[in-house]
C-alpha cells in the first residue's frame, strides 16, 4: 500500500509538471513574439520597397517572416516536433497499460504491476523532456535567424564605409598626381597614393562579396535560393530598456531554463531507479543507484550557480553596451557640429573638398557604429530573456 501511494504521489507530481510545461510552451511563444516586436523597430506588415540595381523593387522581408521560414526549413525543429509526438504516443500507451495492469489485495496490501508503473513514470518524464527540447530548439533557431538577419545590416554598413574610403582615397590620389606633375611630390609618394586607392577599391570588392555571403547565409537558413536579395525592414532601433532587478530575473528564469530542466529530470530518473530497483542485482548495485541520486542533485546545484553567474555577466555586458551607446550619441553631436563647420568653411573656400569628405565620413562612421551597437543590444536583450538560445 505504501509503494502504491508513493507511486501515485509521483504520478500526480509528474502530471502537474505536464500541465506546467504546456503553460510554459504558451508563455514562451508569447514572449518570443513580444521580444521580436519590441526590439525590431518596425512592424511586420511593412511593405515599403527599395529600388535594386536593376531598377526593380526588392521584396520586403521582416524578421518575423525570416524566422518563420527558418523554422519551417529547420531539420532540428522538425525532428524535435516528431520526437514530441513519438513521446506523446509512448506516454498514452503507458497510461493505457497502467489502467489495465493487474492489481490484487493480498494480506491487506495492494500488489500491482511495478513494470507498468515504472514505464508510465519513465514515459512521462520522456514526454516532458521532449516538449522542453522542442521549445529549446525553437528559441535557438529564432536567435540564429535574428543574428543572421542582422548580420546583413553589418555587412551593408561595411560596404558603405569602404565606398566612402574609396572616395577619399581617390581625392588624395588626385591631389598627389597634381603635386607630382608640378614637381612638388616624389614619385615614391605618388605611387603610394595610387596604391592606396587601388587597395581601397579591392577592399570594396571584398566587402561586397562578404555582403553577398551574409545574404546567402540568410537565404540558406530560410530555404530560399542563393542570390535572392530582400529589403530587410526590421532594423533594430535603440530604446532605453526598463529597469531590471537581475537577481529576481535570475530566479524567474531558473524554472524556464531547459538545461536545468534536464538536470532536474536526471534527479527524477535516478529516484525512479531507486524506487523500482531490482534487488536481484545485489545490495551493492542499490547503493550505487542511491549515489546517482546524490550526484544528480549536486550537478543541478552547480548548474544553477553557473547559470546565475552567466546571467550576471551578460547583464553587466548589456549595461556596458548601453553606456557605449550613450557615449556614441554624444560623439555624434560633436561630429555633426564639426561637419557643419566644415561645410561653412568649404563654401567660403577655406578648406579643400577632402577635408569636407573626412568630416562627413566621421559622422557616417559614428552613425553606423550606433546601428551595429543597437543590433548588439538587441541580441543582448534577447539572450538576457532566453539565455539558453545561444
Amino acid at each position: 500500500m505504501k509503494q502504491k501511494a508513493a507511486a501515485t504521489l509521483l504520478v500526480l507530481s509528474l502530471s502537474a509538471g505536464l500541465v506546467s510545461i504546456v503553460q510554459a510552451d504558451s508563455a514562451s511563444g508569447s514572449t518570443a513574439s513580444s521580444t521580436a516586436s519590441s526590439t525590431s523597430g518596425a512592424s511586420s506588415t511593412v511593405t515599403s520597397k527599395t529600388a535594386s540595381t536593376t531598377g526593380q523593387a526588392l521584396p520586403a522581408l521582416t524578421l518575423k517572416q525570416a524566422a518563420e521560414w527558418a523554422q519551417t526549413n529547420s531539420y532540428n525543429t522538425r525532428t524535435a516536433e516528431r520526437d514530441v509526438e513519438r513521446r506523446r504516443i509512448e506516454f498514452k500507451n503507458a497510461e493505457k497499460d497502467l489502467g489495465e495492469a493487474y492489481v490484487d489485495l493480498i494480506d491487506g496490501e495492494y500488489v500491482g504491476d511495478e513494470a507498468s508503473w515504472r514505464n508510465y513514470n519513465s514515459s512521462t518524464l520522456s514526454y516532458l523532456a521532449s516538449k522542453k527540447q522542442a521549445l529549446y530548439a525553437k528559441d535557438q533557431l529564432y536567435f540564429n535567424a535574428m543574428k543572421t538577419y542582422q548580420s546583413v545590416f553589418v555587412a551593408e554598413n561595411q560596404v558603405k564605409n569602404d565606398l566612402e574610403a574609396v572616395e577619399i582615397a581617390q581625392a588624395e590620389e588626385k591631389i598627389a598626381l597634381a603635386k607630382f606633375a608640378r614637381g612638388k611630390l616624389s614619385e615614391y609618394a605618388k605611387n603610394e597614393s595610387v596604391q592606396a586607392r587601388s587597395q581601397a577599391q579591392q577592399t570594396v570588392e571584398q566587402s561586397k562579396t562578404a555582403l553577398q555571403k551574409a545574404r546567402d547565409a540568410l537565404n540558406f537558413l530560410m530555404g530560399q535560393p542563393n542570390g535572392t536579395v530582400y529589403e530587410l525592414v526590421d532594423r533594430p532601433i535603440y530604446k532605453e530598456p526598463k529597469k531590471l532587478n537581475i537577481e529576481v530575473h535570475i530566479q524567474q528564469l531558473m524554472d524556464m531554463n531547459p538545461n536545468l530542466w534536464k538536470l532536474e529530470d536526471n534527479i527524477k530518473t535516478s529516484e525512479l531507479n531507486v524506487r523500482y530497483f531490482d534487488f536481484n542485482g545485489g545490495a551493492g548495485a542499490y547503493d550505487l543507484a542511491k549515489l546517482d541520486v546524490d550526484t544528480a542533485k549536486e550537478e543541478l546545484d552547480k548548474g544553477q550557480k553557473d547559470f546565475a553567474e552567466s546571467l550576471r555577466n551578460l547583464y553587466a555586458t548589456f549595461k556596458d553596451n548601453q553606456k557605449k551607446y550613450v557615449q556614441l550619441e554624444e560623439s555624434l553631436i560633436t561630429a555633426k557640429e564639426g561637419l557643419e563647420l566644415s561645410r561653412k568653411k568649404w563654401a567660403r573656400g577655406l578648406i579643400i573638398e577632402l577635408e569636407l569628405k573626412n568630416s562627413q565620413l566621421k559622422v557616417d562612421q559614428i552613425e553606423r557604429q550606433m546601428v551595429e551597437l543597437a543590433i548588439e543590444l538587441n541580441q543582448n536583450e534577447y539572450t538576457l530573456n532566453k539565455p539558453w538560445s545561444t
